[in-house]
């Protein structure tokens, strides 16, 4: 088969941007990945998918096929072009416009991933995603039928994996019942904590919806109170505020504040009462401009207050059918002017002060300074908002911390009655991702979005903005906030399950607009998820793909460069492709493989250095490095051939021309590495004095220990000389690190031809300690063994 993948000769490109651009279409829900918690470099599932495919199988394979099993079940481009015209025309071609559903919720059926597993290489496949973030590539990987590795060094990204991937399905239909039950029973105790934080509304069938608030300050001329915000509309109708300034007895005298009321046009409203950070006093008979250092100077020395502009509230309106009936209640948002009862701001930092020194010291509010980052500050700290609990008014914060406190305590009594099973700790995390949704949505950042009548979250910018005025939400109200952020949460669970398991976990499906039909009935495979530096992973080679990222920022950097030698000119591409993709061919052009191919040989010769303490005049021999590296980095005999081709290319040896049929056996999509015995049984062992490599000296040493003596295997490298020659110590050295120790060693047995290649090390160790102790070390491996023993 050749190496060459379909993403290397062709990629429905148009038709991926179309299909991601669909997929996160506002008025249209976003994936359940996207709406569980924020993360900031979402990638399109279309796309995730589509590049896991195509990387996997062959560039023969049947492109219309693939277009299927990504889910692009018709000609995007096409209806992008209808919907185009429709729209110049005044037609609406309706929520079918392009003839099927959003592709990412396609399922791939039995027959397609058998399909991917035949073309991709007759194996089971595996895909490893070091820097997996918010999961989108592992997701589609999973759902090709494929095993799958995840990693990220960032805790939050491997939890959002967790509760994407993992969870769903492992727990399929139980998790939604289990975090339903914790959602209750927090809620319950949450709304007995805080009932009196948030007063009743004052009409009659209605409830509070949202406060909004601006900052103040004091005018520095006339000492009026100023509430700043660059606008005052609340509704796309008009809707808005309009100051009511009072001038007490004039400048400088007590009582200069301003009420507000509701108006219902924008010719209504008041004026902006700050732009580009400089704010202007509303009051008659000051009206000056107040300097944007002044402000931030009144800010730092916490002087900067704030003041209730308006409450949103709803109203429970009666609807009846046709027939005379009563129909479903529906509630109407409306706004108000505060009433002095709104400010209860007393009693909730009474409240906060009693519990804010446990809180502390249970650490369960964030009270550490904000770090030194730019962002940070040319924002919050110019506006004297230097900790964490800065970024939430004192009734939010009591709010956030009475919901930890809660979640603390159920997890912490779950504990102690035995009733803390695998699904329920997931539930807990789900519940702690949902608290998360109260964060992101409840503090001084959320601004009120006057076009949606809702409340913006922190992140509806990718920062930490400061903003004049802002939105807090009345999380204890039945249906909002709390309820709410459960209700979201749950809904994704269960589009979640829909995702990986096509029958939902329980023969059904609760995706919005998944693909019909979804037959697929294979088992998931098996998922992995860790926490760790991308140049630690023990479970694949990481080490080599953490190096690829600053090897093609290096080459960025410096760019262009030039090859020293040409590169061989690839194969020809389609006519049409040529045509849109093709430059002159030039052999000296560098390329970002050659990027990849430098970082590779940049680790091989570090990771070397490592293993070897030996002083050679030159480097391990390239065949030697091969068979000590892939040791090294798959802990195993047996490993993917793609695998093998990258090492090849990183050690400069040819993978079929110089390692199969000398020190290995290609099997399938697999290369399996030879033992000494292996390698002697089929006539492949190299001459015993290294010539051809320095592996073929040590096979040669081993086998003869093996079958004769340790004595005999010494004297056979006497004779060649080897005995004084330091490139066959470094050998023997990075040898004795990577082949697994017998069960002599370590007491557990091995199996096949690991065991094989055991007892090549225990044949290697004796011949050591018995004629070369002074020369090379104990291999560290052995004393790691040593010490967890």
């Amino acid at each position: 088969m050749s190496d060459t993948r379909l993403i290397e000769r062709w990629l429905p490109i148009s038709a991926l941007g179309i299909e991601s651009t669909r997929e996160r279409t506002p008025m249209t829900p976003f994936p359940a990945p996207n709406r569980l918690h924020v993360w900031w470099a979402r990638r399109p599932l279309v796309a995730a998918r589509a590049a896991v495919l195509a990387s996997l199988l062959p560039a023969d394979a049947d492109r219309e096929k693939f277009l299927h099993v990504i889910g692009i079940h018709g000609d995007p481009v096409a209806a992008k072009r209808r919907i185009a015209e429709a729209n110049r025309t005044g037609e609406r071609l309706g929520a079918d416009a392009y003839g099927y559903s959003r592709a990412f919720g396609y399922a791939p059926t039995d027959e397609e991933r058998q399909w991917l597993a035949t073309n991709g290489s007759g194996q089971a496949l595996t895909v490893l995603d070091p820097t997996a973030g918010g999961g989108s590539v592992p997701l589609e990987a999973l759902r090709l039928g494929l095993s799958v590795y995840a990693n990220d060094l960032n805790p939050v990204a491997a939890l959002i994996e967790r509760a994407t991937i993992e969870w769903p399905v492992a727990y399929a239909g139980d998790l939604k019942r289990a975090v339903g039950d914790l959602g209750s029973r927090f809620v319950a105790e949450v709304r007995k904590r805080l009932g009196d934080a948030f007063p009743e509304e004052p009409g009659q069938d209605t409830r509070p919806d949202g406060y909004l608030w601006a900052r103040t300050v004091a005018c520095p001329y006339c000492d009026g109170l100023v509430p700043l915000s660059p606008n005052w509309r609340l509704a796309p109708d008009g809707t808005g505020v309009r100051l009511l300034p009072d001038c007490a007895g004039g400048p400088r005298t007590a009582g200069r504040v301003c009420v507000f009321e509701i108006v219902g046009s924008v010719k209504e409203q008041f004026p902006g009462t700050v732009a580009r950070g400089d704010g202007h006093c509303p009051y008659a008979d000051c009206g000056r401009v107040i300097d944007g250092e002044e402000i931030k100077r009144q800010a730092q020395g916490g002087r900067m207050g704030e003041q209730v502009v308006a409450v949103v509230y709803k109203r429970r309106v009666e609807t009846r059918t046709k027939s005379g009936k009563r129909g479903r209640d529906k509630w109407v948002r409306g706004y108000r002017a505060p009433r002095p009862e709104d400010d209860n701001g007393a009693k909730i930092r009474a409240k906060l002060e009693e519990k804010l020194p446990e809180w502390d010291a249970l650490d369960i509010v964030p009270s550490e300074p904000i770090g030194e980052l730019s962002n940070y500050d040319r924002g919050h700290k110019l506006y004297g908002m230097c900790r964490w609990t800065d970024l939430f008014s004192p009734r939010q914060l009591l709010c956030h911390g009475v919901g930890v406190e809660v979640f603390r305590e159920m997890l912490d009594a779950d504990v102690a009655a035995g009733r803390l099973d695998n699904c329920r700790r997931a539930a807990y995390g789900y519940l702690a991702l949902t608290l998360d949704t109260l964060l992101n949505y409840n503090n001084r950042a959320g601004r009120w979005d006057n076009t949606t009548g809702r409340v913006r979250s922190i992140f509806d910018r990718h920062d930490f903005a400061f903003v004049w005025s802002y939105a807090e939400m009345a999380p204890l109200v039945t249906g909002v906030g709390y309820d709410w952020a459960i209700e979201k949460t749950a809904k994704c669970i269960g589009e979640l399950v829909a995702l990986v398991q096509p029958d939902g976990g329980n023969g059904r499906h609760d995706l919005l607009d998944v693909a019909q039909p979804r037959p697929a009935t294979a088992e998931p495979a098996p998922v992995t998820i860790t926490c760790k530096s991308g140049d630690n992973l023990d479970h694949l080679n990481d080490l080599y793909l953490a190096s690829f990222g600053p090897a093609l920022e290096e080459f960025s950097r410096h760019w262009p460069l030039r090859r020293g030698t040409p590169r061989q000119k690839p194969e020809e591409r389609r006519q049409r492709q040529r045509v849109l993709f093709d430059e002159p061919w030039d052999p000296y052009a560098v390329t970002p493989e050659d990027a990849l191919d430098a970082a590779r040989r940049e680790v091989k010769r570090w990771r070397l250095s490592q293993l070897t303490h030996v002083k050679a005049d030159d480097d391990l021999d390239p065949l030697t490095a091969f068979f000590v590296l892939a040791w090294d980095a798959f802990k195993a005999p047996v490993f993917a051939y793609d695998e093998a081709l990258r090492l090849a290319r990183a050690v400069g040896v040819d993978l079929e021309g110089g390692v199969v049929g000398r020190v290995a056996g290609k099997k399938g999509s697999d290369l399996h590495l030879w033992d000494s015995a292996r390698r002697a049984a089929g006539g492949a062992l190299g001459p015993a004095d290294g010539s051809r490599g320095m592996i073929d000296a040590l096979h040669h040493a081993a086998h003869a220990a093996r079958g004769r003596s340790v004595a005999a295997a010494a004297e056979m490298l006497a004779r060649a000389g080897l005995d004084r020659d330091p490139r066959f110590f470094a050998a023997l050295e990075a040898v004795l690190e990577v082949l697994p120790p017998s069960k002599t060693f370590t007491g557990i047995a091995l199996e096949g031809a690991v065991e094989a290649s055991g007892s090549d090390f225990e044949a290697l160790y004796n011949l050591y300690r018995l004629a070369y102790d002074d020369r090379i070390g104990e291999p560290d491996q052995l004393r790691l063994w040593r010490e967890e023993s």
